[in-house]
């Protein structure tokens, strides 16, 4: 039990530190990549874009090589992102990492609010990465 609270929060710790100004992902590193994996599917979807999956992967390919150690840690991380980014992409909801749960409510491509929304997660979420 203590290995497995050490691993998570080396997790948590080793996220915060490789992706310091990840400020608009909520909790855990779990959390951040369900969340990612949500905006690139509905960005793939609605705005048949995936910049922020090609930053994201730079930073991840980045971790690979720097440390290649950590090569389990990422790859159970990227398993959670394209889990939630398929949901994303059939449900139309994004993970919400302070209540455990995807939204509740779809958003709609053919929304102006929605489509606005998505824009600027990504768009948060790219910057953070740099």
């Amino acid at each position: 039990m203590k290995n497995y609270f050490l691993v998570k929060l080396f997790l948590v710790l080793f996220t915060l530190s490789t992706f310091p100004k990840v400020v608009y992902a909520q909790g855990s590193a779990v959390d951040q990549y369900r969340q990612m994996g949500g905006i690139v599917g509905l960005t793939e979807v609605c705005l048949k874009t995936n910049n922020l999956e090609i930053a994201l992967f730079k930073q991840v390919g980045q971790v690979f090589f720097s440390q290649p150690q950590m090569g389990l840690t990422m790859t159970q991380l990227l398993n959670v992102y394209f889990e939630s980014k398929e949901v994303a992409k059939t449900k139309k909801v994004i993970w919400n990492g302070s209540t455990q749960s995807y939204n509740k409510k779809a958003l709609s491509c053919k929304n102006k609010n929605d489509l606005n929304l998505i824009k600027n997660f990504e768009s948060q979420m790219i910057n953070s990465l740099k």
